[in-house]
């Protein structure tokens, strides 16, 4: 069987093929160039720079979706636009109240110390806005006192000591006296805005309104029916914080892909707040949509 196996494959015929062309020398003499290399002109495009290409025009492409809420202010006239009075205060309440339930006992406060370095730093943030809002509103008059002393309480956050917690009693103390209406008096130094919103909680912030709060109220009609408000306030939120990374000191405010990422997202929040107040679900998750990719894309170049 294997000899006769072997015959018949020796006996399959071998197709016929064409024999190969026979150029002559010279024959396509001044149709192809001797050195197509030798005919450029230019630097040689890298890898990192076609991928730096590519990302710019998909931020670019973000920003022009959301130009339906393109920011016309500038200097202080623009948080106007962003956020408004209503939910500064509201923020301020509902951290106020997240406050009170962290600084209770010492051993709790130190269990929650990284939670209380968000609240304040959001705290310290929304004073920063309210003293440089463009008209009057409420604590305005103490607003700078507080973002001084809200913003020292964020970085002493960094750790749960009795002193961190015996100075965060005080700042309660000075939320509640807010609350009451009793104006806060002491040295006002200017706090730059790095100082005031540290990186690592401003993101903290930005994450937990979006993933806790946006997402699920935008991704169903019903639940964007009963959480309008809530909506709105988180969307400023997100803008107003969209603005606060883009000022003068803050980390990679002066690179030109960060500050577009910002600017995406900021147009996005206010996308989202529009939506919201004129019951149009579908703008809603589209903008919040935008907001999650530019927040994605930004975090997988700078951290």
């Amino acid at each position: 069987m294997l000899v006769s196996t072997v015959l018949a494959q020796r006996s399959v015929k071998k197709p016929r093929r064409a024999a190969p062309p026979n150029f002559q020398p010279n024959e396509f003499s001044g149709i192809f160039f001797s050195d197509a290399l030798s005919q450029l002109q230019g630097d040689m495009p890298s890898v990192q720079s076609s991928l730096a290409s590519n990302t710019k025009s998909d931020t670019e492409s973000e920003s022009n979706a959301a130009g339906s809420s393109i920011i016309s202010a500038t200097g202080n006239a623009i948080w106007k636009e962003i956020v408004s009075s209503s939910t500064i205060e509201d923020l301020i309440k509902e951290s106020k109240t997240r406050l009170d339930g962290m600084i209770t006992t010492p051993a709790k406060f130190s269990g929650g110390v990284v939670d209380a370095r968000r609240e304040f730093t959001l705290m310290a943030s929304a004073m920063a806005v309210i003293a440089h809002y463009p008209e009057e509103i409420r604590w305005q008059s103490s607003a700078a006192y507080a973002q001084r002393v809200f913003a020292r309480m964020a970085v002493n956050c960094k750790v749960g000591t009795q002193p961190v917690f015996n100075e965060a009693k005080l700042r309660q103390q000075d939320l509640q006296n807010l609350l009451k209406g009793t104006k806060l008096t002491g040295t006002a130094d200017e706090v730059s805005w790095s100082d005031t919103a540290d990186r690592g909680p401003t993101m903290q912030i930005l994450e937990w309104a979006l993933r806790e709060n946006l997402i699920p109220s935008t991704n169903n009609a019903n639940k964007f029916r009963d959480s309008q408000d809530d909506i709105v306030k988180y969307a400023e939120l997100i803008a107003m914080f969209g603005n606060i990374i883009q000022q003068t000191g803050m980390t990679d405010a002066d690179d030109a892909e960060y500050k577009q990422f910002a600017v995406v997202m900021t147009q996005s929040a206010l996308d989202v707040a529009r939506a919201a107040r004129s019951n149009d679900a579908e703008l809603a998750r589209t903008a919040v949509g935008r907001i999650d990719k530019a927040c994605s894309k930004c975090h997988e170049t700078y951290r």
